[in-house]
């Protein structure tokens, strides 16, 4: 059985599909993102991209590197389209109740839990952290909410996260999950990971209906025992 969070990306994603493609495949704030952790990865290794979508350019990029790709996505449209077009194995799966049944080299959470709360993010973020192999990459992409969210909005009370808070999605307002640009670096930082990569910039997505976004990439190995973000969730 689906949980909420996964239903609501559902009912968002699933009529779109190609239509959210074509408006932010080409978007070289993620490719730089995807390119700076293929760098870093050994040949030939195991990634899970967690809300994979389409396929499209995450997996794509991953699999022309010659990287074994594991895709996930509750959307059965989103992964027909990653299915027929990428080498890799595609699942249609709900990313909060999803285990994996592997260690990888690195998992990929970019852009897919927006519409979360805040608690299973806590929960998601720890299980995907615990799969990855020593010196493993969790690579993360979000709307940082800086310069969305109003003084004194902030969930917990101290700017590092809000939940379900209205933010502009492809010409409609989306409650969405975001932390704040510090707030994202210091969360991957509390779980025991080193962010060994940021960047954060403007990006236009080539649809009518869209403003031009702000977006934090972040790249953060695992050294060690992880343990659950802080702060913890109310």
């Amino acid at each position: 059985m689906s949980t909420p969070g996964a239903l609501a990306g559902l009912q968002t994603f699933d009529p779109l599909n190609i239509a959210y493609e074509t408006a932010y495949a080409d978007n070289p704030l993620k490719k730089s993102c995807i390119a700076a952790a293929i760098s870093q990865l050994p040949p030939s290794s195991h990634v899970l991209d967690m809300g994979c979508g389409t396929g499209v350019p995450v997996s794509q990029l991953l699999a022309s590197a010659n990287h074994t790709v594991t895709g996930v996505d509750i959307s059965p449209n989103m992964i027909a389209h990653a299915a027929s077009r990428v080498r890799g194995t595609f699942l249609v799966a709900d990313m909060l109740t999803y285990v994996p049944s592997r260690n990888y080299a690195a998992v990929f959470l970019i852009f897919s839990h927006l519409q979360l709360r805040y608690a299973e993010l806590h929960g998601l973020a720890l299980r995907l952290a615990s799969a990855l192999d020593e010196g493993g990459l969790f690579v993360l992409g979000q709307m940082p909410g800086d310069s969305h969210v109003r003084e004194g909005e902030w969930g917990d009370g101290a700017g590092t996260w809000v939940e379900e808070y209205d933010a502009p999605f492809m010409g409609e307002m989306l409650p969405t999950l975001m932390l704040s640009r510090a707030g994202q670096r210091k969360w991957l930082e509390s779980m025991g990971l080193e962010v060994v990569w940021e960047e954060v910039g403007m990006f236009q997505p080539k649809d009518e209906r869209c403003v031009p976004e702000e977006q934090q990439y972040l790249i953060a190995r695992r050294r060690g025992e992880v343990r659950g973000a802080e702060p913890a969730p109310r």
